[in-house]
């Protein structure tokens, strides 16, 4: 068997030629004849004594097809062990010439992507660092306030931001109705939040007063028993309650905020909120730069089986995101100005990268000989039966098996090892980056 011109291409994949000579070929060829031979024997032949054109002659094309597959299936075992190629997928015969005097044919395989040696300890990996400003303390501060006001009624005319208790009677289209509110309704004024328009009819009356409206609601509004119709209203307004914005100080601290009693100490819980989720936006802004410096080191062609598998996947957790919340995936894109093409060509870079970090982490694994504990695999079976509520079996299952499990742990124990031995840069930033930023 000679095999030739092997050669990777840009896809992942590895193509090369068979050739069979003339001598190995006949033996393969009368190996297989006998084997037919003693399942249906040729008639006036003893078992594997018929010559091989006899054979042929009864048997047909299905002797040559089952020699071929036999002389193909070494051939890619061959290379396989030659090259420590680990296949992805079956090999696909993309042409072949066959008969009694010779084979040739051409074999396309996939495996699955090797890393050549690259140094995987002391990469330089930048860590966005972002500080907490005074002027970001005084924005949390004013929202908090702004989020806790006093709230208390007020004898003096409506405004818009007031909340309002109604009294209201009327017709809808010129006939009585019966609407799904209590005797008195509650609602902001500004929102729209009862019937469309009522808030300016009311802008500028005091409790007590008596108004008479007619309203018209849109075609889209929220409620849809009303939708498109007219209203006329006798509306009596009960009460207005203003939220007035206090001033942040030591008594309003001391009564109002756990942890602190003065506003310095206040001040200080904001900041370290704040710096807190500063801190997470950090790690993870490392992690994504690590993840790229790992992928960049893998130059070897990725199969686009693999990255297609890696697409599939976010698009599964799209529609899963969308059927949660009873929508389309479709329609969240849409919301987002995108297609699902425009959505798949998105994510692409991502399972590319995805897939790289993968055959980074499998390297090093094999280099540094990691293997997953016992102890560690439950470990991470237990954590995802906690969280799933599912029972051991049903996990390990969803899990993708013990094997399957393992492999994740190693990786992640490859992971942490190129963390721990990776040089950091702290680079302080006004705005930590929140994507992957270029991929391809």
């Amino acid at each position: 068997m000679e095999i030739k011109d092997l050669k990777q291409l840009e896809n992942g994949s590895v193509v090369f030629e068979v050739e069979e000579g003339k001598e190995e070929w006949e033996a393969v060829l009368n190996r297989i004849s006998d084997s037919m031979q003693k399942q249906k024997p040729v008639q006036g032949y003893r078992p594997g004594k018929a010559p091989l054109p006899i054979a042929y002659k009864e048997y047909g094309q299905p002797l040559i097809d089952q020699a071929s597959q036999e002389v193909l299936n070494g051939a890619v075992e061959k290379v396989c062990g030659e090259h420590e190629y680990f296949l992805l997928a079956n090999p696909e015969i993309t042409a072949v010439t066959a008969d009694l005097s010779s084979l040739q044919a051409t074999v396309s395989i996939v495996p699955y992507p090797t890393a050549p040696d690259f140094v995987y300890t002391g990469i330089e990996v930048e860590k966005p660092i972002k500080t907490v400003t005074d002027a970001e303390v005084d924005d949390a501060v004013n929202r908090y306030m702004k989020g806790h006001p006093y709230v208390h009624e007020v004898e003096r005319e409506a405004r818009m931001g007031d909340t309002v208790e109604v009294s209201f009677t009327g017709t809808c289209n010129g006939e009585g109705f019966e609407f799904d509110h209590s005797d008195k309704s509650h609602f902001r004024m500004g929102t729209g939040a009862l019937f469309a328009g009522l808030d300016d009819h009311l802008l500028g009356h005091m409790p007590g007063d008596d108004v008479e409206v007619s309203l018209t609601m849109p075609e889209n509004f929220h409620r849809k028993p009303v939708r498109g119709k007219t209203l006329d209203l006798k509306v009596h307004l009960n009460s207005i309650t203003e939220r007035e914005v206090l001033e942040c100080t030591d008594e309003f601290v001391k009564e109002k905020v756990k942890g602190a009693e003065t506003v310095a100490e206040f001040r200080e819980l904001q900041r370290t909120r704040l710096q807190k989720t500063n801190d997470a936006k950090t790690d993870k802004a490392f992690d994504r730069n690590l993840q790229k410096a790992l992928a960049s080191r893998v130059t070897c062609p990725i199969p686009d089986s693999m990255v297609q598998v890696g697409v599939d996947g976010f698009v599964r957790s799209l529609r899963s995101m969308a059927s949660q919340q009873g929508r389309k995936a479709e329609e969240i894109l849409r919301e987002r100005g995108q297609t699902m093409e425009m959505f798949i060509n998105q994510v692409r870079p991502i399972a590319r990268m995805q897939v790289r970090v993968s055959v980074a982490l499998d390297y090093i694994m094999r280099k540094e000989n990691m293997v997953a504990s016992e102890e560690a695999i439950e470990e991470r079976i237990q954590k995802f039966m906690k969280n799933s509520r599912l029972p051991h079996d049903k996990a390990l299952a969803h899990m993708g098996g013990r094997e399957n499990v393992a492999e994740k742990v190693t990786q992640e124990m490859a992971y942490n090892f190129v963390r721990d031995n990776c040089k950091v840069v702290e680079t302080e930033v006004d705005v930590i980056p929140i994507n992957f930023g270029k991929l391809e």
